[in-house]
């Protein structure tokens, strides 16, 4: 009994023009196989983040050798280059699946697609992909360190310019009293009151102690 279960691989945007070269190098092989029918039929990707779907006319013309350019298809141009086909999206991969074919082995077709040192780590699987959102998550927890960062040299400098101090950058302020304004003990203040009128500085004396002349 044949099996009907679609066959689904995550390819990474970086090489997912050489995986077309190689599939349809791979159906081009295989007898009794018509090409553009074939991935026609059982061929379509999709990007998890934005959506955007490529269907088997677009993989068959990014497998062509020489790129699209950007005014004949600027989604396959992106994509030729390593980008998904949105301008505004900045996915990683794409989640093929291959649809159950009549004459086609796509486990015998994807297994010639394979590098020569992948092995069965990387060969296609049966059922749903997993979604590798450890690519996401990195990027958006190195997104969210660099605000952090940023917020955090901003109160820093905020903090400076306002007088405040650093342990061990920078050497609090100190202040010191002028001995030539320090009285001696037993005399009193005769020095005369400042004018109300102005802000010149106050002396006080220390008073005698109770008892002494």
């Amino acid at each position: 009994m044949p099996d009907h279960t679609p066959l689904t691989r995550q390819v990474d945007l970086r090489g997912i023009a050489g995986f077309a070269q190689a599939l349809v190098a791979a159906l081009r092989a295989t007898p009794g196989v018509e090409v553009l029918a074939v991935l026609r039929a059982g061929v379509h990707a999709t990007c998890p983040q934005c959506q955007l779907r490529l269907f088997g006319e677009d993989v068959l013309a990014l497998a062509a050798s020489q790129a699209p350019s950007p005014e004949t298809s600027p989604k396959l141009h992106r994509l030729a280059q390593g980008f998904c086909g949105r301008q505004s999206c900045n996915g990683l991969f794409y989640e093929f699946t291959f649809d159950p074919v009549p004459g086609v082995d796509w486990e015998s077709v994807l297994a010639q697609t394979e590098p020569a040192d992948a092995g069965a780590a990387t060969a296609a699987v049966t059922g749903p992909a997993v979604t590798p959102a450890g690519h996401t998550r990195k990027r958006t927890r190195q997104r969210v360190a660099l605000g952090v960062a940023v917020i955090v040299v901003l109160l820093l400098v905020r903090h400076i310019m306002t007088g405040g101090t650093i342990p061990w950058v920078r050497e609090p302020r100190r202040f010191t009293a002028d001995p030539a304004t320090m009285p001696k003990l037993g005399e009193t203040n005769t020095a005369p009151p400042a004018s109300s009128g102005t802000n010149a500085p106050r002396t006080f004396r220390a008073a005698p102690e109770p008892g002494r002349p």
